[in-house]
């Protein structure tokens, strides 16, 4: 038996369980297998769906998937599916990401042997060109999904960083009136040179050691960008001061089939100008925009730790609707 690599934590020759029965995913034949799960998942860990088919068959299509490498599913005893795992890179997000998608018929077992998986494919890809014999492999899970963290914590997934999910209604209530910033200026993304500004504001914006961000190359970011699920160009927007790119937001439709809202995937403020209420002008257009959509609400997701940003969207009226976390664990070559 080969023994875990320093750091890591031990394999599931420790745990005494059933061995899962692990299947190659085929996005052609299990996109609906998989969303149907993650809507189950979701109505049980949050009492609402939120997953939409998009936004799985975007995840399992993105740049540089390849499902029948980087994807598994989970089948129960019966033979159905009870569990989905994916791995794969994110430009800007520093090391891999593995989704992680139990229903509730899974067991701890079941997502101990997906995240089995996982981490043998982030190995796979260690020692490489690049020759990194290091990565960071992280997972996203809401504070409800408890059978996922069980696992999570079974495999050595720790060090959690929290973050809040916030949202706003857009009912007949007036907008909040947005700050007064002389030469602040909004404009939708029209152009090339438009998503070239974007991607080096949201590299200003997100420095290298923030939540786990890293710089990208433009290039890099543009296919992840495009096919994000649910992007709009035309809901996206750069903020100017003075004539200078200064912050942009990125809105997409990622949950516009399962709540009718418009979800905030990016807004970012160079820091030089931050306290200065840009932030306000910038959230603000983008609700305003939403709501000439026909949106039903804003949604977003923001980091505990940024304790500036979550005072903003309280005294524009989000409120925090369910909590979640990113744990991480690492994962050497060999």
């Amino acid at each position: 038996m080969t023994a875990a690599a320093t750091g890591e934590s031990p394999g599931r020759a420790s745990r005494a369980s059933r061995t899962p029965d692990l299947r190659p995913l085929d996005p052609e034949a299990h996109i609906d297998t998989v969303w149907r799960l993650a809507r189950a998942r979701d109505l049980a860990a949050l009492g609402r769906a939120e997953t939409t088919r998009g936004w799985i068959e975007g995840r399992l299509t993105a740049p540089g998937a390849d499902p029948a490498r980087d994807a598994r599913l989970c089948l129960g005893p019966g033979g159905d599916v009870v569990g989905a795992a994916w791995v794969g890179r994110t430009s800007g997000v520093a090391g891999w990401v593995v989704e992680l998608v139990l229903g509730p018929r899974a067991t701890r077992d079941d997502g101990t042997g997906l995240l089995d998986f996982a981490v043998a494919r982030c190995r796979e890809a260690l020692g490489g060109p690049e020759g990194a014999e290091r990565a960071t492999l992280s997972c996203f899970a809401s504070e409800g999904e408890h059978t996922t963290r069980a696992a999570l914590r079974d495999h050595g997934f720790g060090s959690p960083r929290a973050y809040r999910r916030m949202s706003v209604a857009l009912d007949d209530t007036p907008l909040p009136a947005a700050p007064v910033v002389p030469g602040a200026v909004v404009r939708p993304l029209r152009e090339e040179a438009d998503l070239r500004a974007f991607h080096r504001a949201k590299n200003q914006a997100y420095a290298a050691e923030e939540a786990g961000k890293e710089e990208d190359s433009f290039e890099a970011w543009a296919r992840w960008y495009r096919s994000d699920p649910g992007v709009d160009p035309e809901q996206c927007a750069l903020l100017e001061l003075d004539d200078r790119v200064v912050g942009f937001v990125n809105i997409t439709d990622r949950m516009l089939d399962s709540r009718g809202v418009a979800y905030v995937r990016q807004l970012g403020i160079d820091p030089s100008v931050r306290g200065r209420g840009l932030g306000a002008v910038l959230l603000v257009w983008a609700l305003g925009e939403a709501r000439r959509r026909g949106r039903t609400g804003m949604v977003l997701t923001v980091d505990q730790e940024n304790v500036r940003a979550r005072a903003l969207y309280r005294r524009l009226g989000w409120r925090v609707e369910s909590r979640w976390d990113d744990v991480r664990r690492a994962v050497g070559h060999g």
